[in-house]
């Protein structure tokens, strides 16, 4: 099982708040059967719907904070794989 990635980010000030922003990052078990240039090219694992999605709308704010830093705190930003069934949450 693959163990999630964790980016951890810390503001301008010196708080000691926390919090942690989780999205999956889990392909479908299915052929993507398009000619489109960002399809999946691993068989049956469909990169499809919000499986790119849901990365994308966490990395949207990593950046911005990145950027800016423009809060107190530490903010943990968790991208997990296998959400769905295998686990991953307990891992």
């Amino acid at each position: 099982m693959a163990p999630a990635w964790v980016g951890v980010l810390k503001g301008k000030g010196s708080g000691g708040k926390r919090i942690g922003l989780r999205a999956d990052m889990d392909a479908l078990p299915m052929e993507e059967n398009t000619n489109l240039r960002w399809r999946s090219t691993i068989p049956a694992a469909s990169t499809a719907a919000a499986m790119t999605g849901t990365p994308t709308m966490l990395l949207a704010p990593a950046r911005y904070l990145a950027e800016t830093r423009n809060f107190d705190g530490t903010v943990h930003f968790i991208f997990q794989p296998a959400e769905e069934g295998l686990g991953g949450a307990r891992a």
